[in-house]
């Protein structure tokens, strides 16, 4: 099973530092910015949703351990949205290495029960649309989508 531990200050640079770019990389072959102008959206946008980093108000990073071997397996990103009546999902990122093993499933359900204890009662999040792996994850989760934008290249 995995366990929720608050990022400390230690790891949360090289988390950063690797967020902005899968976000950039991301935003890219979504095909919602070039990849000229991806790495200055996704600090812009990371630095308005965490304008205090760990110190944010209301925002949560943890790292995502494996219990048995004390291992960090991923990460996890939060916020808390809409005066808390939502929960956000900002990130989660299962490394490369431990994917495949259940790390993500574990991850929702302990995310689950950390957003109960607090008191919220959604928790939503978004998703690229090429991303079947992560959708197939929320969705064996219980999850819904509720809105869906299509593009089309021409």
């Amino acid at each position: 099973m995995v366990k929720l531990e608050s990022m400390g200050h230690e790891r949360y640079e090289s988390w950063l530092k690797a967020s902005v770019k899968h976000y950039a990389e991301e935003k890219v072959q979504a095909g919602n910015v070039s990849a000229e102008e991806a790495m200055q959206v996704a600090e812009r946008e990371f630095e308005q949703i965490m304008p205090e980093g760990l110190a944010t108000l209301d925002t949560y990073l943890f790292n995502v351990k494996d219990e048995d071997c004390d291992q960090v397996v991923g990460s996890l990103w939060l916020k808390v949205r809409d005066e808390g009546k939502e929960m956000f999902i900002y990130g989660l990122e299962i490394n490369e290495d431990a994917r495949g093993k259940g790390y993500g499933k574990q991850t929702m359900q302990s995310l689950e029960a950390f957003v109960k204890q607090m008191g919220i009662p959604k928790i939503s999040l978004h998703v690229f649309g090429y991303n079947e792996v992560a959708i197939k994850l929320y969705r064996s989760s219980g999850y819904v989508a509720t809105n869906i934008l299509m593009s089309k290249v021409l």
